[in-house]
């Protein structure tokens, strides 16, 4: 029987060092190299070197100039002591960029990771080895730089022709792709109006330039079915910037590369022309479908609607940002509302009611609208019912729960020092509750001036605040069975002063308690009978969400 040479043996799938092996895929195209062609040099590498690859992480078409990336979950698990180190096809897989290279490459070595390079032959454990690693980086960084250059080159040159600089489609508009046709001639770039599309477009600038808002826009093209280039529903934001960018009008806009705004991030995706309102108009090569008489009042109605200060920037409710569309699962908001008063006055109300965002935003969801009052009373009634089934649980608990023995030799562990943080923070959370007691019992027995007591009802107020946060920064790990008697300490605190807590405070707390609030519309039963639309909320204990019913209601 012939035998193979150990040499020529691969290695067991449980032998050698546990490793993880990085695959990147550079949105640059002639730097495109395959997953596949990434995989079977990093899997021979390890073959080779007795090493053990447990865990394959990829990110593709991404540039390596950040490192918001899943590299970062590679380091993580080094760090945690799972895995040696990380395996890359070559070095500039790792990363381009000189601070995020630096940065991350010092956090994988000072917990004794390493990074290998399956096809630079260098041994990092040396002087002579970093110092290659370095130059591989430097040369990486050189190729990133200089394809930075030929990008920006490139958009210049569209822009000198009229194109815009990213090229792709544009909505309203055909993109002819430059060709060659069969005759030899060649067909430069260009866009013209899409007969389908142009008329709406022009509408959609006239409404804007007669005052309609950009909202109700939105809702009419959801409710009409159209979508964008990518075929998605608009939003608000997106159709804003969409008509902003005058290319319908004949406009070119973009960021001035000479513009002194702060340089790029390292450690974001986020372009500096992202957070900088400096552009330049230029006339495009496309032609227009918007006239310029329409483009200036448009111009001038946008004007206004930016110099209006915004509202609601700050969570006003105790329940901003946790009510959920149980038709569609998409986020409810507050809006304002009227009622009538005495003698028939209408009076405007902020917040009065809530209603589906999808609805308010795309048009894509029938929705719901319920007031603001009954969703915190449904609220306060439902913690006042959790109350008091964890109270009788915890009672019977202790009825039958016997003492532990408590081993002083045995080392805590990571869940046990958690646990034991958040027990503690739960006490505290329970004694500031026993101290505001104690300081209403004071001031409404006059021992104390009123004004003290405000002053230490605020300072205890923004304490527990400070705590439910750290409490609710502790995530419990996976797999954990999260206990309802956990939670008891802080509805009890916020259901007994539920009138005099803040709503600052009262959100936070809220955000502790609950996975959210789903608001179900209003309905007609069985019986022909209208059912109002209610609430209901799920507290975080709750494994799963509600089954959502249907975007549309039944004909």
């Amino acid at each position: 029987m012939t035998r193979i040479p150990k040499t020529f043996q691969g290695s067991p799938a449980n032998a050698g060092e546990p490793w993880i092996g990085y695959i990147r895929v550079s949105t640059y195209y002639e730097d495109k190299i395959s997953p596949d062609i990434q995989r079977t040099a990093i899997q021979a590498w390890a073959d080779r070197n007795g090493k053990r690859i447990v865990e394959w992480i990829e990110d593709l078409d991404i540039s390596g100039r950040t490192f918001k990336r899943k590299v970062m979950l590679g380091i993580k698990a080094t760090e945690e002591g799972r895995v040696r180190g990380i395996a890359v096809w070559r070095y500039s897989r790792f990363g381009r960029s000189r601070h995020g290279n630096a940065v991350n490459l010092a956090k994988l070595e000072g917990v004794g990771g390493r990074l290998e390079s399956a096809t630079e032959a260098v041994d990092t454990r040396t002087a002579f080895g970093r110092l290659q690693m370095g130059l591989a980086f430097k040369f990486a960084e050189f190729e990133s730089d200089r394809i930075g250059e030929q990008w920006e080159e490139t958009r210049e040159h569209r822009r000198a022709h009229g194109l815009p600089s990213t090229g792709g489609k544009r909505w309203g508009y055909v993109w002819n792709r430059r060709h060659m046709d069969d005759d030899g001639l060649i067909h430069p770039e260009s866009y013209e109006p899409d007969r389908e599309l142009d008329l709406l477009v022009l509408d959609l600038y006239e409404r804007v330039a007669d005052g309609q808002a950009l909202y109700s826009l939105t809702q009419w093209l959801g409710r009409k079915g159209y979508v964008g280039t990518r075929g998605n529903p608009w939003t608000q934001t997106a159709l804003t910037r969409y008509l902003d960018s005058g290319f319908p009008a004949g406009f070119l806009r973009y960021h001035p590369t000479e513009c002194e705004c702060p340089p790029n991030d390292p450690e974001s995706n986020m372009p500096r022309s992202a957070k900088c309102s400096n552009r330049i108009w230029t006339p495009g090569a496309q032609e227009l479908i918007v006239k310029e008489d329409v483009w200036e009042e448009y111009e001038r109605r946008r004007k206004i609607a930016k110099s209006k200060p915004a509202t609601n920037r700050a969570a006003a409710y105790p329940n901003s940002g946790q009510l959920r569309c149980a038709r569609c699962g998409g986020s409810g908001t507050f809006a304002g509302g009227s009622t009538y008063g005495a003698g028939g006055v209408l009076i405007q109300k902020q917040g009065y009611q809530a209603r589906c965002g999808e609805r308010k935003d795309k048009g894509t969801c029938d929705g719901f609208y319920i007031l603001r009052s009954v969703i915190e009373a449904t609220v306060l009634k439902r913690l006042e019912e959790w109350q008091r089934e964890i109270e009788a649980e915890v009672a019977r608990s202790k009825a039958t729960r016997k003492p532990k023995e408590k081993d002083a030799r045995s080392v805590m562990a990571p869940e046990d020092r958690l646990a034991a943080e958040r027990k503690r923070l739960k006490k505290r959370l329970t004694d500031i509750a026993a101290e505001m007691d104690q300081q209403t019992s004071l001031v409404s027995r006059k021992i104390i001036p009123e004004e003290s007591y405000r002053r230490e009802r605020d300072r205890l107020m923004r304490e527990q605040t400070a705590v439910t946060e750290q409490l609710t920064a502790l995530e419990t790990p996976e797999g954990q069975q999260v206990e309802r008697a956990d939670y008891l300490p802080v509805i009890r605190g916020l259901v007994a002063r539920w009138e005099v807590t803040t709503v600052e405070t009262r959100r936070a707390l809220l955000r502790t308690l609950l996975k959210g609030v789903w608001i179900y519309p209003k309905t007609v039963g069985d019986d022909g009978e209208e059912i109002p639309a209610y609430a209901v909320p799920v507290p975080a204990w709750e494994p799963t969400a509600p089954e959502l019913i249907g975007r549309r209601a039944a004909a």
